[in-house]
């Protein structure tokens, strides 16, 4: 059996708190519903609007790994996961979305966009 980071909600006596583990996430539907408190037809269809839509490829996204007994689990990756955040419209998935936003402007090192043009086209 594989171990997995996974993103959960850790229950303490006074307050809830999400724990987003470093190092590589790959979450099961199962885990995903509890995380974003959404039923799983919805999180399905959702998934597939992903693929539908071309944000994420389905072989970069998901794989199936041995779990005890011949039993196989699919999982997803933190990509699905962010992707998910913005998609669902849950409480859970707000908490998530701030999250994750929180965490991704409290480095706030400086960064430079550089974007390069080429003229192209017939007659150039």
């Amino acid at each position: 059996m594989e171990q997995r980071n996974i993103i959960e909600w850790s229950e303490h006596s006074e307050y809830t708190e999400l724990t987003i583990p470093s190092g590589e996430i790959w979450m099961s539907e199962s885990e995903l519903v509890d995380l974003f408190g959404v039923f799983i037809p919805k999180l399905r269809n959702t998934i597939q609007t992903l693929y539908k839509e071309e944000l994420v490829k389905p072989y970069e996204a998901e794989r199936t790994i041995k779990q005890e007994r011949r039993l196989y689990l699919t999982v997803y990756n933190m990509e699905v996961v962010m992707l998910l955040a913005f998609r669902l419209n849950s409480y859970q998935a707000r908490a998530v979305r701030r999250e994750l936003m929180e965490r991704i402007s409290r480095d706030r090192k400086p960064f430079e966009v550089v974007m390069t043009a080429v003229k192209g086209g017939k007659g150039n």
